[in-house]
């Protein structure tokens, strides 16, 4: 191994608390300055910098242009190519680690300044649809090292014509999954929920690819009035948005849905309120908050979206053949009555593995190999 120190640019879009960047906070929180210099790239200051080392240097690249920079820009100037230009000569790292496909720019400068990249990809095929063709092309050819945060996630970057694909699973920081159950029973309480009965908690943004638009269809095939579904997560403002919260209001099923929006301090206490967990994404890459409700000794239920299918293992919950809401509600209703067999012991073991000890040694390993 080369004992030489090297300098990284880390990339990334928000700096807010998605999975993906908080195992970049995670990886920098812990890595060695013995052997790497770094420096963090956020399109936006977001909340997040604030928690980064102080002694790594932060810079905030625009995306979001002044009146100033939107003429330069309409004149042929981008504010954020020239940014990143005086960066790449100021800065000068060994390679790049864009923590997104989301910031093709990145590729841009980094093959006119012949920079090494490494790309960690936490999105899936749907998500693509969101860069251009030659973008997307630009950041599996180019890339360096291309890295998935599931096995499902590397496979779509093999079929799209990666070469240097490595494997890292997501990871949390476990010591963070905490519950108070006092806090939990005051809360279902207030949610109306009775004591007996049985509560399904789902967790995300309010997206279509989250399958946010399903919780009704759910609710309706289940119509059992001892069951209560709970979402926990930010509400996007859009027409699909809206017309499902009309639908959950008046789905005429007995089944009850709380919406109660995006938590921070009760996260946990609203996740440990469920007496199983839900996934209803179309297409999830690794999501963590199937680790979270797995510490939390949570059964789970999902769509095979993705990553959730590498994590759950016999007696964990059930992963659908299909994304077909008939067979998720026939699947709640079987571990619902114990025909399906679900071990908390086991849930917590498994998700037990997926923490910043083990990530960050692995993640060490595939930098290691690449160098």
């Amino acid at each position: 191994m080369n004992s030489e120190k090297k300098r990284i640019l880390f990339f990334t879009p928000y700096a807010t608390r998605t999975g993906s960047e908080m195992m970049l906070l995670y990886i920098l929180k812990k890595i060695d300055r013995a052997r790497f210099d770094v420096g963090i790239v956020s399109f936006a200051n977001g909340e997040l910098l604030s928690e980064f080392p102080d002694d790594i240097p932060v810079f905030i690249a625009p995306r979001k242009f002044s009146v100033l920079q939107k003429v330069s820009f309409h004149l042929g100037m981008n504010p954020t190519l020239r940014y990143l230009r005086k960066l790449a000569r100021d800065f000068k790292a060994d390679f790049w680690y864009v923590n997104t496909t989301m910031i093709p720019e990145t590729i841009v400068v980094a093959k006119e300044f012949s920079i090494k990249v490494i790309t960690h990809f936490h999105e899936m095929p749907l998500t693509y649809a969101y860069l251009s063709g030659p973008d997307f092309k630009s950041i599996v050819d180019y890339s360096h090292l291309l890295i998935g945060c599931s096995q499902t996630t590397c496979d779509a970057m093999q079929d799209a014509g990666g070469r240097n694909v490595g494997l890292l699973y997501s990871f949390i920081d476990s010591s963070l999954v905490k519950k108070n159950e006092a806090r939990t029973a005051e809360l279902k309480a207030k949610l109306g929920i009775p004591a007996g009965a049985y509560v399904w908690v789902l967790s995300g943004m309010t997206s279509e690819r989250k399958g946010f638009d399903m919780l009704p269809d759910i609710a309706h095939e289940l119509n059992d009035e001892n069951v209560h579904l709970i979402w926990v997560g930010g509400r996007i403002d859009d027409g699909l948005v809206y017309y499902t919260e009309q639908r959950c209001a008046n789905n005429g099923s007995v089944t009850k849905i709380h919406l109660p929006g995006k938590q921070k301090e009760d996260y946990y206490n609203y996740l440990n309120m469920g007496n199983g967990f839900l996934l209803t994404s179309r297409q999830d890459p690794f999501p963590l908050v199937m680790i979270e409700a797995a510490l939390l000794g949570k059964p789970i239920v999902s769509f095979p979206s993705g990553g959730v299918s590498e994590f759950v293992k016999e007696g964990m919950g059930v992963v659908t053949e299909d994304l077909s809401v008939k067979q998720m509600v026939k699947a709640m209703r079987s571990v619902m009555s114990g025909e399906t067999k679900v071990d908390a012991a086991k849930s917590i073991e498994i998700a037990s593995q997926f923490n910043v000890e083990n990530g960050y040694n692995e993640w060490i390993k595939l930098i290691d190999k690449n160098r």
